[in-house]
């Protein structure tokens, strides 16, 4: 079973990855064993000078340090005093100098990459990824086991698995990102890399690094259960202990977001019913609201507005956030239980939502209702229009990223539809036009994206464990009916790389909690610095507040 999957834009993985990502803890061994190994040559290299230059003179045991003399350095930790070793230890320490040898590391900021350092021609090949690649993350559960697939679909066509990475739980939801999880020395932001947040039945989420081939462990974990309460210790401590860490959601994330523009910026929904909002490099929870009553199914970020976030749940209204005031304020009625939610790239006021029952939903986010009440968001004067997309649940949507228009939904009835929103009137009674649709063969389909490169190319997954990829364009009347809307490409994310890691310096010393955006800036308010805070945010509370605020302002 596939349950979520999501494109990496080409150009943001390395194309040569490496075998494995090191932990502070296993840098400062190798470290160790790298500098006893090197004195212990330097030993040697002097013994064999000596005894080629003739000199027979007796080696005085007490002045000359010796291999056991230098490893019993009691700064060392006790795997590495080699003259503590027994002798059982002997054939696992000889294993650990081959390792040794045949590993290079590399370190860049805080985080170290070991890798192979003879790699078959072979293997070399297999692993590279070439610039024309797509890259596609799959979250996959089979037998009780979950796993991670990156595959790669060629320029060729043909898709393939690149490398795996194992999950510990059930995974829900993913999100990819380009901002490392953590902070270089002086602590500013690292440039740009390649990860993926993953969402699962645990409220822990994880991000790993899509460049490492062998991850070990996660680069980061936001939340998750607190490891002294799962070590079960006794004592008046902790029974006031949470079984949480501080800021960790409760449940099970179903719903992820990351933010281009405020780089920093994860928001998750969870079953708690709550929506957080994280700065992935500090691994810590900025903001907490609070406005919905049931589990958060979808979370998304306005592509261009970055400080708005639309949220869903099964409460059966969708919810707006102002990030940069920590308002939750706006809401929508909504008929029954949402599945997935994004916006019109191509209309900022228009946000899509896939309902259980088949329909896809328009709303106008200016016409949202103000405050959480139930009066307020029964009015639904938000909703543009409505439609029966499928005859049973919509699992998925997404626009083309280059196409006005062009949107595509899919089904557990097992087919992908592709329609044309901007042509409201052509069926007569207000509703978008269906131009195309196809049965995608692989099951009942539980999520579904368009490529963020290829205006036609989108990829769709679902209970059979099986990825299918459909360049639409392939059906001659999708291509007749939108090639004439195709816009330019963006400059490829190679490029912005490159700008990103000129100007790394000088966008990110401002501190964690004070974003800078790299391709634009949002002056409508002062204020931008809402990461800084972790606070639980009541929209209940937020109503009342506003309201205190325009008595006074009317009093004066």
């Amino acid at each position: 079973m596939i349950t979520s999957l999501t494109w990496v834009p080409k150009g943001a993985a390395r194309a040569k990855p490496v075998r494995f990502e090191l932990s502070s803890a296993e840098l400062s061994r190798v470290k160790s064993l790298a500098k006893a190994e090197q004195e212990q040559e330097n030993i040697d290299s002097k013994r064999e000078f000596d005894a080629e230059s003739g000199d027979d003179e007796p080696v005085d045991a007490e002045n000359e340090p010796d291999a056991e003399a230098d490893a019993d350095d009691t700064e060392l930790p006790p795997e590495l005093r080699m003259n503590e070793y027994d002798e059982s230890d002997d054939e696992d320490a000889a294993d650990m100098d081959i390792m040794d040898d045949d590993i290079a590391v590399l370190e860049q900021g805080n985080v170290a990459y070991a890798n192979e350092e003879e790699w078959d021609a072979e293997d070399q090949e297999d692993n590279e990824i070439k610039p024309n690649d797509a890259l596609l993350v799959v979250a996959m559960t089979e037998d009780e086991f979950s796993h991670l697939e990156v595959q790669v679909f060629s320029e060729e066509g043909n898709l393939f698995v690149h490398h795996d990475i194992t999950l510990p739980d059930f995974p829900l939801s993913l999100a990819w990102m380009d901002c490392p999880p953590f902070q270089t020395a002086d602590g500013s932001q690292s440039s740009v890399g390649n990860y993926i947040a993953v969402g699962t039945f645990s409220p822990a989420i994880e991000i790993w690094n899509l460049d490492v081939l062998d991850p070990l462990e996660p680069t980061a974990i936001l939340g998750g259960e607190n490891p002294e309460m799962q070590a079960g210790k006794k004592g008046k401590k902790s029974k006031k202990m949470s079984a949480f860490l501080p800021g960790s959601h409760e449940a099970a994330v179903m719903g992820l977001s990351w933010n281009s523009t405020y780089r920093q910026a994860l928001a998750s929904g969870s079953a708690d019913t709550t929506v957080k909002i994280w700065d992935v490099t500090t691994q810590t929870c900025s903001h907490t609201f609070t406005h919905h009553t049931d589990k958060v199914q979808s979370v998304s970020w306005h592509p261009t507005e970055a400080w708005l976030l639309a949220t869903g749940a099964f409460d059966k209204t969708i919810g707006l956030i102002d990030a940069r005031s920590s308002t939750a304020n706006s809401a929508c009625a909504i008929p029954c239980d949402i599945e997935s939610m994004t916006w019109d790239p191509f209309n900022p006021f228009h946000l899509y939502a896939a309902l259980e029952n088949g329909e896809i939903i328009c709303i106008d986010v200016r016409n949202c209702a103000t405050g959480n009440s139930n009066s307020a968001v029964s009015k639904n004067k938000a909703i543009n229009f409505t439609f029966q997309a499928h005859d049973e649940t919509t699992s998925g949507l997404s626009f083309s990223q280059r196409i006005p228009g062009m949107m595509a939904t899919a089904s557990i009835d097992k087919t992908v539809k592709v329609w044309d929103v901007s042509d409201l009137q052509s069926s007569g009674n207000g509703t978008p036009r269906c131009v195309a649709y196809k049965t995608m063969n692989v099951g009942k389909l539980f999520t579904m994206q368009f490529s963020p490169d290829d205006p036609f190319l989108l990829a769709c997954a679902g209970d059979t464990g099986m990825v299918a990829v459909w360049e639409s364009d392939e059906l001659s009347f999708i291509e007749n009916h939108f090639k004439g809307r195709v816009t330019a490409s963006k400059s490829t994310y190679s490029a912005l790389q490159q700008q990103n890691a000129a100007t790394a310096t000088a966008v990110t010393t401002q501190g964690a909690g004070d974003f800078s955006s790299v391709e634009m800036a949002i002056a409508e308010k002062p204020d931008e610095s809402w990461m800084d805070s972790n606070e639980t945010v009541d929209a209940n509370k937020i109503s009342k507040k506003n309201k205190k605020n325009k008595d006074k302002k009317g009093k004066n």
